[in-house]
């Protein structure tokens, strides 16, 4: 599973991105607004992990723009924040909002999450699977 995890505060990138990675998940990382959309772009990661105040665009620039792209808009995302909540943010109608974290947060609930989220596109691709062997 492919995870974009996007945050301003670099030591955290370093951080987060080797435990998820030796955790056994393919880790990109972004440090701003600018270079999450790049990475989008140049491949669609199964989740984004996204700072809410993330610099150069923001987290709301991000998912403004991934609510537009038909690829990007059922990515789920997971909003980690310095100030709270992301209904204090503005952040509640992000594409698919599947976790909230307020910093500071442990990384074995951030893997929780994505571990969730791995057997939410299981269970999808089976029922596709499924629902094609019917027709």
């Amino acid at each position: 599973m492919q995870v974009l995890i996007a945050d301003s505060d670099s030591g955290f990138l370093e951080v987060t991105g080797r435990y998820i990675s030796r955790s056994g998940y393919e880790v990109q990382t972004a440090s701003n607004g600018i270079e999450c959309f790049t990475r989008l772009c140049h491949g669609v990661p199964d989740v984004v992990v996204l700072d809410g105040e993330l610099l150069w665009g923001g987290s709301t620039g991000v998912l403004a723009l991934m609510q537009q792209n038909p690829a990007w808009s059922e990515i789920p995302v997971i909003i980690t924040s310095d100030y709270g909540l992301p209904q204090k943010l503005g952040l509640n109608s992000a594409p698919r909002l599947v976790a909230q974290l307020p910093k500071p947060f442990r990384l074995i609930d951030l893997l929780g999450h994505l571990q969730a989220c791995a057997a939410d596109q299981r269970a999808e691709s089976q029922q596709a699977v499924s629902k094609n062997s019917d027709t």
